[in-house]
């Protein structure tokens, strides 16, 4: 069994994804949903409700610990129970992964494939990974671990995505003040063999997080310097201004440190994930013409930070072409509005599947 790439990949939206869902799974042998139990109610839309009367379902919850904070795990009760309440006669297990070690090392991606190789003991027709609550340093490599086992057991794997305009709840996030290769995602950055390369660095812009933008930087140009900053900017917007607010909340970065001219801009569909990985694609190809004509090698390093359905367009970029991935993980959360007493999943306002492996890459059926 083959998977995607850039030539190829096959994916809908909207719709479409919940009609396909009731009516591929209802019929599918074995199917195993790799969940989060996330702080936003959105991060139940799939497992609470799309796959709510799906048979010959194994549903595997991720609970994401960080530090200590009553308001939020409030909040995670009330959503266990209610995703136990739809799922009476499913195989549903919450699994506690720890994000963030003593010393302040970012864990969790190598936390959370450590646990799930043993669910690929078992064998499945379909692999869902629902990323729409999970953070990209556990998302990630789940994702990347899934398509693996996919490939190696003949299953179609499958990934899964919610958002929605406006969240539940309002939150303030805290990050890491270090700057990290995502678990399974670091190429051949550090070798020797690539220590000359020229580093390009395709970061997403989002809002409110130069400070991030500014770990990720220095931590990348500590041994070299940076040749290059093409930064990702989400265009078109629901929001038509967005992308013009961005590049001036980072007008300083771009004339200071980066020294990067508006030129290197990429603009990619903020709510269409191909449109960001083929928007990469389409750089780096470029970027390979220039250098073919000289003596130097590139490397190109991804940072997602930011809008999710767009740093998944970076996770398939980065799959494909075995990017490297920076990142600076979230440390904690402080919930800002009122805790919840009950339980209200508003309808996503994009949704979409993208299918990572299975049988339309053989020219067969699902």
């Amino acid at each position: 069994m083959t998977c995607f790439n850039s030539g190829k990949c096959f994916a809908q939206s909207g719709d479409k994804v919940v009609n396909f869902v009731q009516e591929h799974f209802s019929n599918a042998e074995r199917t195993l949903l790799i969940s989060t139990l996330g702080i936003q109610p959105q991060s139940l839309f799939f497992p609470a409700e799309v796959f709510a009367k799906v048979p010959n379902l194994d549903i595997r919850s991720i609970v994401e610990k960080r530090r200590h904070n009553v308001p939020l795990e409030s909040i995670g009760k009330l959503h266990r129970d209610y995703l136990t309440s739809r799922h009476d006669n499913t195989r549903l297990e919450f699994v506690d992964i720890e994000v963030i070690a003593s010393d302040g090392a970012t864990v969790g991606g190598r936390n959370a494939v450590a646990k799930a190789q043993e669910w690929y003991k078992q064998r499945y027709s379909d692999i869902v990974i629902d990323a729409t609550g999970m953070s990209r340093g556990v998302c990630f490599p789940i994702v990347q671990q899934a398509l693996q086992a996919g490939l190696d057991m003949g299953s179609n794997v499958h990934l899964l995505v919610a958002s929605a305009e406006s969240n539940g709840h309002e939150l303030v996030s805290e990050s890491s003040d270090r700057a990290e290769w995502m678990h399974g995602f670091q190429g051949t950055m550090g070798l020797d063999s690539t220590s000359g390369n020229l580093k390009l660095w395709v970061p997403q812009l989002s809002e409110r997080s130069s400070a991030q933008m500014g770990v990720m930087y220095r931590a990348l140009s500590s041994t070299s310097s940076v040749g290059e900053v093409c930064p990702i900017v989400p265009f078109p917007s629901k929001i038509a201004r967005r992308g013009d607010e961005l590049l001036f909340e980072y007008e300083k970065d771009f004339y200071g440190e980066w020294d990067c001219s508006h030129l290197n801009v990429i603009y990619a569909h903020e709510s269409n994930p191909l449109d960001v990985y083929r928007s990469i694609v389409k750089m780096i190809n470029a970027r390979q013409e220039v250098f073919t004509a000289t003596e130097r090698k590139a490397t190109t390093v991804l940072s997602p930070c930011g809008w999710r359905i767009g740093s998944l367009g970076m996770l398939l970029a980065a799959i494909d072409l075995d990017l490297p991935m920076l990142y600076v993980e979230t440390v904690g959360y402080n919930l800002l509005s009122e805790i919840p007493t009950s339980v209200h999943i508003a309808k996503p306002d994009h949704i979409w599947h993208i299918l990572l492996a299975g049988g339309p890459y053989d020219n067969t059926t699902l």
